[in-house]
């Protein structure tokens, strides 16, 4: 019974129950026919050979239609010859001339009909080894009206439908057997095939998605569920380096502030706790513990999108007025200290996405740009048809840091002690791609300029 519970010994059940389904219906469609037809062939032979005798029994002389006359005898001889026996009747039907040996009305039960109607009968009686085909009509005789009956005895149809019968089981046995065999060749192949991918799925469940899935270069569902798992496994072992990378910056970004953040609260404590408080060491340890304050709260909330991000979290997609949404957002700037931010509005500027991830995506580059800006020169935010542009007259960005800045905790240099976690640029982009645009560095200096692209909004949705 274990043979049959698992996919092999179903497999080879399921194909061995369609050959055998298969084999049914090809008797059902074949036998039943070509027996028909063998009946009907055998028909219209004797048929043909009535029409035959007829016309030789027409052609007589009156003094050849008696009874046992050498003629009829020859006619009836030359018939049984191919397994046909005769029988002819004069008008009366009871005179028996031609061949006297059979029985009438045992043998020829159709042709008192005849004697009376002078109608044709030409069919099968009979079943199965008894059946015979009979053909009875009128002849129109030298002596007047006459009866010729042909019967023929049907076993030869019998012995074809056992010969086929025979051959039939036989190429049955035979089919099963293919069947069988192939059967069981393709399961084992298909349960080995999924057996190393169940071992390579457990490998990746139990140590960890290091373990190598094995290639499967067919081009079947097995194939296809071999690759989908090794994408799998890849996909979770670059999610499990960003994992790991992720815990060891996220530890190390979140110590710096902590440990400063505790440094100034315990110098602070120092100077309230003195018998003469020094207030303004105090007021500067204040503002100091505030900065990290700040620093801390701007990593949580990139920490937060981060894992929004990973959650694959569904965005709004409407559209979006750029114009009117960056004139907002750097509303938001005004307020700080830094390099002055303009806007310049060149195109229709309306796009499709999520509004608050757009302005998410345009304060991430314009926070970016003061960290590195002259305080003397103004940040340009150049607004286009479906595009948002950050220009800023800052150092230029080197040639191996162009495509890094967009890593997670990957920073460029650092430019005057400005550096960040080495999350905006990255989940900017990431961002942008998951509005169906993009983030890159249209120009790495003279002036630097980060672009925005996102799908243009059709004219009905503006």
């Amino acid at each position: 019974m274990r043979l049959f519970a698992g996919l092999r010994g179903r497999l080879v059940v399921a194909l061995v129950a369609v050959t055998m389904l298969a084999l049914a219906g090809a008797t059902v469609a074949l036998f039943t026919p070509l027996q028909q037809r063998l009946r009907e062939d055998a028909l219209s032979s004797l048929t043909t050979s009535a029409t035959t005798a007829r016309q030789d029994v027409e052609q007589l002389p009156r003094g050849d239609l008696r009874r046992r006359s050498r003629a009829l005898l020859e006619i009836a001889r030359s018939l049984r010859r191919v397994g046909i026996e005769l029988v002819v009747l004069d008008r009366r039907g009871g005179a028996l001339i031609g061949d006297p040996d059979l029985d009438l009305h045992t043998s020829f039960t159709q042709v008192e009909r005849v004697l009376h109607s002078r109608q044709r009968i030409a069919r099968v009686v009979g079943a199965g080894a008894d059946a015979e085909a009979l053909v009875v009509l009128p002849v129109a005789t030298a002596n007047g009206p006459a009866t010729l009956a042909l019967r023929k005895s049907l076993k030869d149809v019998q012995a074809a439908r056992h010969v086929f019968l025979a051959g039939f089981e036989r190429a049955a046995v035979i089919s099963l057997a293919i069947a069988v065999l192939l059967g069981f060749l393709i399961a084992t192949r298909l349960v080995r095939r999924l057996r190393a991918l169940r071992t390579a799925a457990l490998r990746v469940a139990e140590p960890g998605p290091g373990g190598e899935v094995p290639a499967d270069a067919s081009r079947d569902e097995v194939g296809d569920l071999a690759r989908a798992l090794a994408r799998m496994q890849r996909r979770l072992r670059v999610q499990e380096e960003a994992r790991k990378a992720f815990v060891a910056t996220a530890s190390h970004e979140l110590r710096t502030p902590i440990a400063a953040l505790r440094l100034r609260l315990g110098l602070l404590r120092e100077d309230l706790g003195a018998d003469e408080p020094d207030l303004p060491d105090a007021r500067e340890q204040v503002l100091h513990a505030d900065e990290q304050a700040d620093r801390l709260a701007r990593l949580a909330a990139d920490l937060l999108d981060l894992s929004r991000l990973d959650a694959e979290l569904p965005l709004r997609r409407e559209p979006v007025p750029l114009a009117s949404l960056c004139r907002a957002t750097i509303a938001e700037f005004d307020v700080s200290p830094g390099a002055r931010v303009t806007l310049h509005d060149r195109g229709a500027g309306t796009a499709m996405g999520d509004p608050d991830k757009v302005a998410q995506v345009v304060r991430i580059l314009v926070d970016n740009a003061r960290r590195y800006a002259p305080v003397e020169r103004p940040i340009r935010v150049v607004v286009g048809d479906a595009s948002v542009a950050v220009e800023n007259d800052g150092p230029p960005v080197a040639e191996d840091d162009r495509e890094l800045i967009f890593e997670r905790f990957r920073r460029g240099g650092d430019h005057d002690g400005h550096a960040g976690f080495g999350l905006g640029l990255a989940i900017g982009r990431e961002l942008a791609r998951r509005m169906g645009g993009d983030l890159r560095l249209a120009s790495a200096g003279g002036p630097t300029r980060f672009e925005l692209t996102l799908e243009a909004a059709e004219e009905g949705a503006r």
